[in-house]
């Protein structure tokens, strides 16, 4: 059996992180130590995933940096006689991107076939008519008995964004505040949890956007993994609509839509919550494009270029970021408001403030009525 995990805090062993998670391939999405799903192995290929990824958040030069892949799906397949199978299957090390693909008995050919997937959580496929993921083979062993190891196995050049998504998508869930079962949000149970699905094809510049309410698939053009900004906020809308429960605030007078301008109210609120989304979850304080452009969520009523009030999404968006600090109203996270979300729908941004935070008994007056007037906003 096989489970979705978090990095230990020693990194030597990994610890339990949720209940179990039934999926299609027999792989579970909790935390784990056990590495695969093989019973007692007698051989094994083992090694590292890692890939090679432009680096977006390091700036317009876009250095190449290589990353461990983490929590990513591999399978074990081999034969003894006869036609190759599956034997096993498995994800990654959560902090090291290991992997120990076991098999009863020597076999007289075996690889590890890697997807680009995380147990059935999230997932990256070519195309909305073409839900088939991307995947690729390890080198290829023959009459393998006992351990193999393969070294580090890098995810080719062509495929590297598809990978980068994939381990992107571990920062959100890790947070994801859900204490109540596996899945994305406290609105379902394990055995029954949504899988946020992105699609992406390196022949295709178009995308950056979640299709609500199509087919609810994330859709990435080309260079876009490359920001995992962008990655976490498309994510962050399909993240508020799991929250309210497959529901979704009508938004208007969002095309286009700046930062720093106004919009609508509607707008503001599920533009600046999935700005908020990529901020938090990256443990900073901007929005980066793919091309390693940059742009600052500080400010205030003196900033130059920034409208004013809560039809500005970096306003709005600003203010939940500094609600959650480590020093904010909130008690130094954002999981009062991810629990709020699971119970309150609100269409907008005042509502949320001043409608859904005090049924929750979360502050309005004091540190956060301050955040907002900082922030141009005053309920």
């Amino acid at each position: 059996m096989q489970v979705l995990r978090r990095p230990s805090s020693s990194g030597s062993r990994l610890r339990a992180f949720g209940a179990a998670l039934a999926t299609t391939f027999g792989l579970m999405a909790a935390l784990s130590p056990t590495p695969a799903m093989a019973a007692p192995a007698g051989a094994c290929l083992t090694g590292t995933l890692a890939y090679d990824h432009l680096d977006a958040e390091a700036g317009t030069a876009k250095p190449l940096r290589t990353q461990v892949a983490r929590n990513a799906n591999w399978e074990l397949w081999g034969r003894t006689s006869g036609s190759t199978t599956r034997l096993a299957s498995g994800i990654t090390g959560a902090s090291d991107g290991r992997f120990s693909a076991c098999a009863n008995g020597s076999l007289t050919e075996a690889y590890v076939r890697f997807r680009s997937s995380s147990t059935a959580m999230w997932r990256v496929i070519k195309a909305a008519d073409n839900t088939a993921e991307y995947t690729f083979d390890s080198a290829h062993r023959t009459n393998v008995a006992g351990t193999v190891n393969l070294g580090t196995v890098k995810v080719p050049a062509s495929l590297q964004r598809a990978w980068k998504v994939v381990d992107t998508l571990n920062l959100l869930y890790w947070k994801r505040a859900n204490p109540s079962s596996s899945c994305w949000t406290a609105r379902q149970a394990n055995g029954r949890c949504d899988e946020i699905t992105f699609v992406w094809d390196p022949r295709v510049a178009d995308g950056g956007y979640w299709d609500y309410p199509g087919t609810n698939y994330v859709f990435l053009g080309a260079t876009m993994p490359d920001s995992k900004h962008l990655v976490l906020h498309e994510a962050g809308h399909w993240l508020q609509w799991q929250l309210y429960g497959r529901a979704f605030p009508e938004v208007t007078g969002c095309n286009p839509h700046y930062i720093e301008r106004s919009s609508s109210t509607s707008c503001a609120w599920t533009e600046g919550f999935a700005d908020a989304v990529a901020a938090y979850a990256l443990g900073d304080y901007r929005y980066v494009y793919d091309n390693g452009y940059s742009y600052s969520f500080v400010n205030d009523a003196a900033t130059p270029g920034w409208d004013r009030g809560d039809t500005v999404q970096g306003r709005v968006g600003s203010s939940l970021l500094d609600l959650w600090a480590s020093n904010g109203p909130d008690g130094g996270n954002w999981d009062k408001t991810i629990a709020l979300m699971t119970r309150q729908f609100s269409q907008n941004f005042r509502e949320y403030f001043t409608v859904d935070r005090p049924a929750a008994g979360l502050p309005v007056t004091g540190a956060a009525k301050q955040i907002l007037a900082g922030h141009t906003i005053d309920y």
